[in-house]
């Protein structure tokens, strides 16, 4: 996903009316239908700054139980896989304070079905008792767990959910680990290393989420790459699905903006009507920028959106070389429209965007340079997974490996049953 904090005006032109509705029921002591105002309100923004406005069928409102079905009906389904409706107290904790409430790991099957650890927030107590990416997660609570009734057995996004986990590690040795859900902070790093190969110092960052909260930590990552001159950079994206369009430029002033600042980086383009809207996005400037000619990103279809912005926008000032898998493809993006006196935010898609050069529209995906599978039975950093193999390969050759073809056996990602999945993958 790219988020785009919405501009003021538009926060007047939506949510007052529907603060002055309420104000103006209330005084006159009308049982107010609380969804029907949230459901005349979304129809009113579908219908004005939604990207594919003229798309949008009529509709009686009062038809619609809740504002989810409302969106589901009206988004413009040839195109958008996105427009959503979430609470607006579950955005706020992850998006304002970069927290998630569970186990804080994300689950996926391998190639014989089997469910592993993909990976796992380094803030979590799994974490701290050892759990990695590559590990089975054999039994939950004494059941064999499947990708069919994993989410039953794991139960709600709720605080103080007690599991009993059953894994295998990357010994072969069983472990079995008692799991509380919990209040996380989430930390959008997930690792980061400096690799020697080949007499190249190489800087290898796996980055999650494009929340606020991931400033910090990339600061800590390219601080530490400059410092120690790095000859070249891979950035693993592989389940990154997105998220603010701030953080991506802040990455591209890392990258680019040592030798490219000032120059634009993304064009955001809105519908006919809101033509005012559209934007220009420079690359910022960054005394202390990497200075590379090439950068390698390791995508599968889970990359998306603000993930894909940046890859996109980074194609015009550097050779830019993917290896993985066609990633999700989501040449758009959304506002994010929270509602003052109810628990929820509108999230439309409201602008595509192209690079400097208006290359955008990939709603098949971006296509690597060299297909590899995601292989989840290793660990981040890892040279033999084949990623990261794949990637230094070429860095070192140019040549991808020959066996290598379009993934058969693609990883599934098991993700919990919410609106926030569309962000936040982990359970």
């Amino acid at each position: 996903m790219i988020l785009h904090r919405i501009p003021v005006q538009f926060f007047r032109s939506f949510l007052l009316p529907a603060v002055l509705f309420i104000i103006f029921h209330s005084c006159s002591k009308v049982e107010i239908n609380d969804n029907l105002i949230v459901n005349n309100e979304i129809y009113k923004i579908m219908q004005d700054i939604y990207l594919w406005y003229e798309h949008v069928p009529e509709v009686d409102v009062n038809t619609f139980e809740s504002p989810y079905e409302l969106m589901d009906y009206l988004k413009y389904k040839p195109l958008d896989k996105w427009s959503f409706v979430m609470p607006k107290d579950k955005y706020l904790l992850y998006f304002e304070e970069g927290e998630m409430i569970g186990h804080g790991l994300l689950l996926g099957t391998d190639s014989t079905g089997r469910v592993r650890v993909s990976f796992v927030y380094t803030s979590a107590d799994a974490f701290e008792q050892g759990v990695r990416r590559s590990w089975i997660v054999d039994k939950i609570n004494d059941v064999v767990v499947t990708q069919d009734n994993l989410s039953d057995l794991i139960g709600p996004s709720e605080i103080g959910i007690r599991n009993k986990f059953d894994f295998i590690n990357t010994g072969g040795e069983p472990v079995s680990l008692y799991l509380i859900k919990e209040s996380l902070e989430i930390t959008p790093v997930l690792h980061y290393e400096i690799i020697t190969s080949n007499d190249k110092l190489i800087g290898y960052v796996v980055f999650q989420d494009f929340i606020d909260a991931a400033i910090s930590e990339l600061e800590n990552v390219f601080t530490e790459f400059t410092s120690n001159d790095i000859d070249e950079i891979i950035i693993d994206l592989r389940y990154n699905a997105g998220g603010s369009l701030f953080v991506a430029e802040y990455i591209s002033g890392w990258i680019a903006g040592y030798k490219y600042s000032d120059r634009a980086f993304i064009k955001l383009i809105h519908n006919n009507k809101h033509t005012d809207l559209d934007t220009i996005i420079n690359v910022p400037y960054k005394e202390n920028g990497l200075d590379l000619e090439r950068i390698f990103f390791i995508t599968t279809n889970s990359t998306a959106s603000a993930s894909e912005l940046l890859i996109n926008g980074l194609e015009p000032f550097m050779d830019v070389i993917l290896i993985g898998d066609n990633t999700h493809g989501k040449p758009a993006g959304m506002y994010a429209m929270p509602f003052t006196n109810y628990n929820y935010v509108v999230l439309p898609v409201c602008f595509k965007f192209t690079n400097s050069d208006d290359e955008g529209d990939f709603y098949d995906g971006l296509v690597p340079d060299s297909y590899s599978a995601d292989d989840i039975t290793k660990d981040f950093g890892d040279p033999d997974e084949d990623c990261l193999e794949e990637a230094l390969n070429l860095m070192e050759t140019g040549v991808p490996y020959i066996s290598r073809k379009k993934s058969t056996g693609r990883v599934y990602i098991l993700e919990p049953e919410m609106q926030l999945n569309k962000f936040l993958k982990a359970y």
